[in-house]
């Protein structure tokens, strides 16, 4: 779905960000394809990849070389959060730079959370296509989080995303993408109702208001 989209929207010389979830080869290479960069978060979906970019960082940290790029730290009501952001050219095995040869940097970001007296510290890890000296990697990295949080309200509240109960191959990551397209359409969508909860009700209820939302009637 994401690969058909990018058939149609044009992101040259943009850069694209995404969770765990479109960290696959055939998707990275269509954005190159369309001559925009990318900065996508790895995890145990591509566990070769994801082992790979952990192992480096890793030896760079026991060698007691690491240079933090971006450093943020923030307090608002009674949580305290500091990220530290980590940068390296990517040396990747071969198997792996075969499989995905436009990566040419990986990231790392270290959060340490304080939430009411209590401590947790969680790693991150990406690839990207940009330069390991950009300073923005983590700029991208902080925005596109910021608009998932946004987003997860509005998917959960509304949607019920996380009570559902897809789970056929290619099935979820469908509906994940329709979800945010009608979510999408309905904060566009000058359509007189005070919320989105309320817009999407209106629309199962009423045709002329749903074609409203879809076609801007």
């Amino acid at each position: 779905m994401v690969r058909q989209m990018l058939d149609v929207i044009n992101v040259k010389a943009r850069v694209v960000t995404g969770d765990a979830l479109h960290c696959q080869r055939d998707t990275v290479e269509k954005i190159a394809e369309k001559k925009a960069h990318v900065v996508v978060q790895v995890k145990n979906n591509q566990p070769k990849l994801r082992a790979a970019v952990v192992d480096q960082f890793q030896a760079v940290f026991d060698a007691g070389k690491e240079k933090i790029v971006t450093e943020i730290k923030e307090k608002h009501h009674g949580r305290s959060e500091e990220r530290y952001v980590f940068q390296l050219k990517a040396k990747l095995p071969e198997e792996l730079t075969k499989k995905w040869p436009t990566v040419r940097s990986i990231i790392a970001v270290e959060r340490h959370r304080v939430i009411n007296g209590k401590g947790t510290v969680d790693t991150s890890y990406y690839i990207s296509s940009l330069s390991p000296n950009h300073k923005l990697l983590g700029h991208y990295i902080r925005q596109h989080w910021r608009i998932e949080n946004s987003q997860h309200y509005i998917l959960d509240v509304v949607f019920k995303e996380d009570n559902s109960r897809i789970t056929l191959d290619g099935a979820v990551e469908n509906i994940a993408l329709f979800r945010r397209f009608v979510m999408n359409m309905l904060k566009q969508c000058d359509c007189g109702a005070p919320s989105q909860k309320v817009k999407l009700k209106k629309a199962g209820w009423s045709d002329d208001y749903r074609a409203r939302v879809f076609f801007g009637l």
